[in-house]
C-alpha cells in the first residue's frame, strides 16, 4: 500500500509540472505578442527600431520663383509636354492666392508686353483715319442743271425726237465757259466722239469715274495726268451733235462700275447748286 501511494504522488507531480512548463509557454507567447504589437515605435526594442521599410513623408516647400519679361512660367517638377497643364494650374494658384504674393511678385505678375503693345493699335488706326482728308467736291460748270439724271425713268429727248433714259446730267453755259474736275482724279482717256463730242474720262476714289461730253476741241488735260477738284480740264464747246437741241452745255455722266449713277449724289452741298 505504501509503495502504491508513493508512486501515486510521483505521477501527480510529474502532471503538474507539464501543465506550468505549459502554463510559462503561453504566457511567453501572450508577452511576445504583446510586444510586438502594441508596443509604441518610440520603445527601445531593437525590432520596432528597424522602420527602414515604412514609407517616408518628405515635407515639400514650393520654392519663391523669380520671374523675368522674357522667360516663360514653367514647372521644374513636370515634363515638357505637360507645360500647358502646369501653366494652368500655375495660373489657378496664383488667382485663389493673392495674399501670399510678396510685393516683387505682385510688381513682376503684370500684363504681358506683347498685351500693352496691343493696346495703341486702335488709337493709331483712329489718327491714321483722321489725317487722311475728306474728299473735295466741286461744281462742274457755273451754270444750273438743264435736264437731270433720270434713272429708268424716260425723259423726253429734244434732238432726236423720242423718249428714252437719261444717263448724265446737263448743265447750262455758254461756249468758252471752264469745265472743271468735280474732284481729284487721274484722266484715264481724252477723246473726240462721233455723237458727243470732245470727251475726257476722269477715275477717282472708290471705283468712281465721270466723263465730260462737249467740250471744245484741244482739252487742257493729257491721258494719264493727274487732276485735283476745280482743275480746268477744258472749255464747253458746240460739239456735241446728239443733244444739239440744247446749244452749248455739258453733258456730265457718272458711274461706278458699269452702273450709271448721278452725280449730284456727290455735288449736294457744294457752292453753286
Amino acid at each position: 500500500m505504501r509503495k502504491y501511494g508513493k508512486a501515486n504522488t510521483a505521477a501527480r507531480m510529474d502532471d503538474k509540472g507539464f501543465y506550468i512548463i505549459l502554463t510559462i509557454c503561453a504566457l511567453a507567447i501572450l508577452v511576445s505578442g504583446y510586444v510586438l504589437f502594441f508596443i509604441p515605435s518610440g520603445s527601445s526594442d531593437p525590432v520596432m527600431d528597424d522602420t527602414s521599410s515604412l514609407p517616408v513623408t518628405v515635407p515639400v516647400t514650393t520654392p519663391q520663383l523669380d520671374l523675368t519679361e522674357d522667360e516663360p512660367l514653367t514647372d521644374a517638377a513636370n515634363p515638357a509636354e505637360d507645360n500647358g497643364k502646369t501653366d494652368e494650374k500655375a495660373d489657378t494658384s496664383d488667382a485663389a492666392d493673392p495674399a501670399d504674393m510678396s510685393a516683387d511678385t505682385m510688381d513682376e505678375a503684370e500684363p504681358a508686353p506683347s498685351m500693352a503693345e496691343s493696346g495703341p493699335e486702335p488709337e493709331e488706326a483712329v489718327q491714321t483715319a483722321a489725317e487722311q482728308p475728306a474728299p473735295v467736291w466741286v461744281r462742274p460748270v457755273e451754270g444750273a442743271i438743264m435736264i437731270p439724271f433720270s434713272g429708268e425713268e424716260l425723259v423726253f429727248q429734244s434732238t432726236f425726237g423720242d423718249w428714252r433714259v437719261h444717263t448724265g446730267t446737263d448743265y447750262a453755259g455758254a461756249e468758252g465757259d471752264r469745265v472743271y474736275a468735280v474732284t481729284d482724279g487721274i484722266v484715264d482717256r481724252v477723246w473726240m466722239d462721233g455723237l458727243y463730242g470732245q470727251c475726257v474720262q476722269l477715275s477717282h476714289a472708290d471705283g468712281l469715274v465721270t466723263v465730260y461730253m462737249g467740250l471744245k476741241e484741244d482739252p487742257k488735260v493729257k491721258e494719264g495726268s493727274t487732276v485735283k477738284a476745280g482743275d480746268v480740264i477744258g472749255e464747253l464747246g458746240s460739239t456735241n451733235a446728239a443733244e444739239s437741241a440744247l446749244g452749248a452745255h455739258l453733258h456730265l455722266e457718272a458711274r461706278v462700275g458699269d452702273r450709271p449713277v448721278d452725280v449730284e449724289t456727290f455735288l449736294t452741298g457744294t457752292e453753286g447748286e
